[in-house]
């Protein structure tokens, strides 16, 4: 085990497909306790935890202490209701595929009033802002810039960065921003924000291990939500597709694009064997908020030997 590198948590968005990182999670915290006879939960083990969208979900639960046993249990209870009634074909052209109230209401019971102050292991959440188009990260008490933001409420920021265009409406008011929609958007996998991050961490934070100064100093764990076997559309139609035509597809091609551009660029720059990918391909062609294979994805979640040998190493 290596105790000296800075350690990083990378989780994607995608949907229901959150279920397949909660499972991997699981999988990885329960091998690192019996190995090393231990019983701590997996959040406990990184400096940084950064997530998109579902994988927000996940890393703010993490952050407050929740282990990935409890976090495979939250969308085994409520991935169906949360995306089980959708709107009419008709209602959906002018609003939101799925009401999100039920989330809502899940996200207060699980953080209640807990902010960015409150977190246990530094936390990075992903979202955009509608009226700029830009990135809005929010960040626990690592970073000066964003200090007068820390009473942000988790459940707040989980939502906004889960309001996934067409699927979601906005998130319309938090403490210190508004109309904020899914991370995805800029950052599906965001392991290389995480990693710029980790460089810019303060003296006083919560980290378990030295401040990297660099890249060498960094061991980066990024969970997928499963790289598609095929895409879940008619690609035959897009090239000359108009907007009635792109209208559906867009969302799954860029986040699909974004998140392996990522992971691509991340690996490069950690060559040195700190870094892992845990995205196992999916068998079957799964939409973002396709709760009817959700079963089918316990079958690819365990942890493969290569995988084994990385987590006794490094943790």
């Amino acid at each position: 085990m290596e105790d000296n590198k800075f350690k990083i948590l990378s989780l994607d968005g995608g949907g229901v497909r959150g279920y397949l990182t909660a499972k991997i999670l699981e999988n990885v915290e329960s091998y690192l306790n019996r190995v090393n006879d231990e019983n701590i939960n997996i959040g406990q083990r990184f400096d940084l935890i950064a997530g998109t969208s579902t994988g927000a979900i996940i890393a703010g639960l993490l952050a407050i202490g929740k282990s990935a046993k409890e976090v495979r249990e939250f969308y085994d209870d409520y991935t169906v209701e949360i995306f089980g009634k959708k709107r009419n074909w008709l209602q959906q052209l002018y609003k939101p595929k799925y009401d999100n109230s039920f989330l809502e209401m899940k996200a207060k019971e699980l953080f209640g009033e807990k902010s960015l102050k409150d977190v246990e292991t530094d936390i990075l959440i992903t979202s955009v802002a509608l009226s700029t188009a830009k990135a809005r990260f929010h960040k626990s008490g690592y970073f000066d810039r964003n200090g007068e933001r820390l009473d942000e409420k988790l459940s707040d920021i989980v939502l906004a960065s889960t309001s996934a265009p067409t699927y979601f409406k906005a998130k319309e008011k938090l403490e210190h921003s508004s109309n904020l929609i899914d991370g995805g958007i800029v950052a599906n996998n965001p392991s290389l924000v995480a990693l710029i991050d980790a460089f810019q961490f303060k003296d006083e934070s919560l980290r378990k291990h030295k401040k990297p100064e660099k890249f060498e100093d960094v061991t980066l764990l990024s969970i997928g939500t499963g790289e598609i076997c095929c895409v879940p559309y008619k690609y035959e139609k897009l090239k000359h597709g108009g907007l009635f035509n792109w209208a559906k597809p867009i969302s799954d091609i860029v986040l699909e694009a974004q998140s392996q551009l990522a992971s691509y660029q991340t690996g490069f720059v950690l060559k040195n064997g700190n870094y892992l990918r845990i995205n196992p391909k999916l068998k079957m062609e799964m939409k973002l908020d396709d709760v009817s294979q959700i079963d089918e994805l316990k079958n690819i979640a365990d942890l493969e030997y290569t995988h084994e040998q990385f987590l006794k190493q490094k943790f």
